[in-house]
């Protein structure tokens, strides 16, 4: 199975969140400079699934469009903000067709911990763009960690299609890709724990992490 199927709900829910923020976050000109930067990591994501999807060419251009129209100074133009719904949809569309090729756990496996890679991958973004959105730092932790539990029931659901032998054979991965998520969700809400802020390099590693899991996740199906 292509890794696409976890990549595009992911940047997926991160556009949607990236939405939200330079919609109805109060975020000083500064910082919306700042959040602009980081449009281009999700730009090249779409190049990544390019790869697998001619399709998303689509969600790709018109995210360029906007990351080319924005400014990354000090602000309070927010750019083209309908081209970047435009975008949303597109990826929208594009996400409908890969679920199509797929069973339901795995469909709803894609939606799920996709939507967990999202969210985590906009937390690091946002951090690293320093704003000051406390609501933002803490739902989309507590978010992601709903979405990586809630993934659980149906990757169970799919395991539960083997047979004793096959499942004996790839134990070793499940409890490997199950260790992965758990670690990357404590290290992802453990400045929570702390109450601490988040640092780019916490979440870097709580991001790899998942996606290890992720990609352990992948390989059984």
């Amino acid at each position: 199975m292509p890794y696409i199927i976890f990549l595009i709900p992911a940047l997926l829910t991160a556009q949607l969140i990236f939405t939200l923020v330079l919609t109805k976050g109060e975020i000083c000109p500064g910082q919306r400079g700042r959040v602009h930067k980081t449009l281009p990591v999700l730009v090249l994501g779409w190049v990544l699934v390019i790869i697998q999807l001619p399709l998303a060419i689509l969600p790709l251009l018109a995210l360029a469009y906007f990351t080319i129209k924005v400014k990354t100074g000090k602000t309070r133009d927010a750019g083209p903000l309908n081209m970047l719904s435009f975008a949303n949809g597109l990826a929208g569309l594009a996400l409908l067709s890969v679920l199509f090729r797929v069973n339901l756990p795995m469909a709803g496996l894609s939606l799920t911990l996709g939507a967990a890679l999202g969210a985590l991958l906009a937390h690091t973004l946002l951090t690293q763009a320093r704003t000051r959105l406390q609501a933002f730092h803490r739902l989309l932790p507590f978010g992601g960690f709903a979405g990586a539990i809630v993934s659980l029931p149906f990757l169970v659901w799919y395991l539960s299609q083997f047979d004793e032998t096959a499942l004996a054979s790839i134990t070793s991965v499940v409890i490997a890709a199950l260790v992965a998520m758990v670690v990357a969700l404590l290290v992802w809400t453990g400045h929570l724990m702390l109450n601490k802020k988040a640092n780019r390099w916490q979440l870097l590693g709580a991001f790899g992490l998942l996606v290890v899991s992720s990609g352990l996740q992948l390989s059984l199906f």
